[in-house]
């Protein structure tokens, strides 16, 4: 390459001596230009350049120091199939914007002066670094990662290590991994699950992050793919929006670090779980249909071969099948013709009937005797005037004035026995709709507290407008005198106002004092 430079120089000169060969000035001046000036200009160069090398050296490690301590101070990181960028500042994680952080780069550089001249260059590989660091590569502080467990553990998860393997399953659902794998949970996880998918959505732009998560069990489901999650059933769904707000973005970085840091769920369940986390958690996978009966059979059944007396009806067989279910926290993972089946197996099935004979249940009188009770003493009244309601304590505490034995039914229980052999509309899982009492009837107590209460008014009131509170104060004092046993809620007392005295009713929970006159 040089001698090729060289040749091309030779010849470039040649072709100016040929030009200009014939005028002796021009000679002159080619001799001098090559002579003097040439060497001159071409030492400047050289100088000039060695110097800018120099500088370009210099600044090329100033900005790789530079953009080494910027980084490490200011934990930033980025998602492509997001478009986000995230900061980390060693408590909790954050969605930045990218001018936000060009902002701070060009601060810091204008601060200590010495890029100035490649502020823009080292803005733009800062940027490109940041894009090369994924937010699933960050590693949280320990803080941060107590702060996530201490929020789900005990209120949503009975234990550490039931919390650290849900995060677990998150984090492998986020990075794509066990995608097999189903994990079975109670009902009532659904509305903590959907948030937790709206956040992934929201934060990260990964949906489905929950979607291996079911509440029933598919035939299509391997048992050797099923999983269990045991939770807090007394956890309250309404706060966790809020909390989600506050830690979702931890919760998903905390839950993809231990993905890598177990590699997997199972792998967390084989090496860090204890023995009934782990028993709990393979109870699917380590069994089959016939050893969940024998367990339910062994557990739930008396058999009693010398006699065929006993009988169990299949309806409340299913009911204690279910009672099984809910006391050991399984899934329903044997559809109901199967578990009739595999009953009929050990037991005598009586088809006129419907019943399986020589068998006998602990469990099964007090439900027995609750469905006794629902039968004679509640009567279903559907209305267009006024809506009947009777709240899930009430019926408890009146089937145990009921029940001979003092039978107590826990309001969970009692719930189930209605949905299971009753047709009962029943919200928020609090108040059933539509029935009366022939033990109590509410209505008529409310009626006869009345004039009652219009005395009290009339000897105390002097305005013109009486509140609810007032009112329901005044009811409960005439139950109290003439030794109620019961006493309505003030939300069925008021409920009554609203029906029976609607004209006389303003703002809400008043009545005006009229209503005391104009009213019998």
């Amino acid at each position: 390459m040089s001698e090729t430079k060289k040749e091309y120089c030779l010849s470039c000169l040649e072709n100016l001596f040929e030009k200009y060969k014939d005028n002796e000035y021009m000679l002159q001046r080619i001799n001098n230009h090559i002579s003097f000036i040439l060497p001159n200009t071409l030492e400047n160069e050289c100088k000039n350049y060695e110097k800018r090398q120099n500088l370009n050296t210099y600044l090329s490690e100033e900005q790789q120091i530079f953009m080494q301590v910027f980084l490490s101070k200011n934990n930033y990181y980025y998602l492509s199939n997001s478009g986000f960028y995230y900061e980390y500042n060693g408590k909790d994680y954050l969605i930045v914007k990218e001018d936000d952080i060009i902002h701070k780069s060009l601060s810091t550089i204008s601060k200590e002066r010495i890029l100035l001249q490649w502020k823009h260059r080292t803005k733009i590989n800062i940027i490109k670094q940041i894009k090369e660091r994924s937010l699933f590569t960050s590693i949280p502080e320990t803080d941060t990662i107590q702060n996530v467990l201490n929020v789900i553990y005990p209120s949503f998860f009975i234990s550490k290590n039931s919390a650290k393997y849900f995060l677990t399953i998150i984090g492998d659902n986020i990075l794509k991994k066990n995608t097999q794998l189903i994990f079975l949970v109670s009902q009532k996880m659904k509305q903590f699950l959907n948030e937790l998918d709206n956040l992934s959505i929201v934060s990260i732009s990964i949906n489905n992050t929950t979607n291996n998560f079911m509440t029933k069990y598919h035939e299509n489901h391997s048992y050797e793919n099923c999983r269990l999650i045991k939770i807090n059933e007394n956890f309250n769904n309404d706060v966790w929006r809020d909390i989600f707000k506050k830690i979702g973005l931890n919760l998903l970085c905390v839950a993809a670090h231990y993905s890598k840091r177990y590699e997997n769920s199972d792998k967390f369940i084989e090496n860090k779980a204890d023995d009934e986390l782990k028993s709990y958690t393979y109870y699917i996978k380590n069994t089959n249909e016939s050893i969940i009966v024998d367990e339910f059979c062994e557990k739930y059944i008396h058999q009693d071969i010398s006699t065929t007396e006993f009988k169990i009806e299949w309806k409340n067989i299913h009911f204690i099948w279910k009672q099984f279910l809910s006391t050991n926290n399984l899934p329903n993972v044997i559809y109901s013709n199967t578990l009739k089946t595999l009953l009929k197996t050990k037991f005598l099935y009586d088809e006129n009937s419907d019943s399986f004979c020589g068998i006998i249940s602990k469990y099964l009188p007090v439900y027995k005797d609750f469905i006794q009770f629902w039968d004679e003493t509640i009567i279903h009244s559907p209305s267009l005037d006024f809506d009947n309601e009777i709240e899930i304590d009430e019926i408890s505490y009146l089937f145990k004035q009921w029940s001979k034995t003092k039978n107590i039914l826990s309001e969970e229980n009692i719930i189930k026995i209605l949905k299971h052999f009753f047709l009962t509309e029943i919200i928020e899982d609090k108040y059933v709709l539509n029935i009366t009492s022939t033990l109590w009837n509410k209505t008529y107590d409310i009626e006869q507290s009345i004039p009652f209460i219009k005395q009290q008014i009339m000897n105390i009131h002097k305005l013109s407008l009486i509140c609810f509170d007032d009112l329901y104060n005044y009811y409960k004092i005439y139950c109290n005198n003439h030794s109620f046993r019961f006493i309505v809620s003030k939300r069925f007392f008021e409920k009554y106002l609203y029906f029976k005295f609607s004209e006389y009713i303003v703002y809400d929970k008043f009545i005006k004092i009229e209503w005391i006159h104009n009213f019998e």
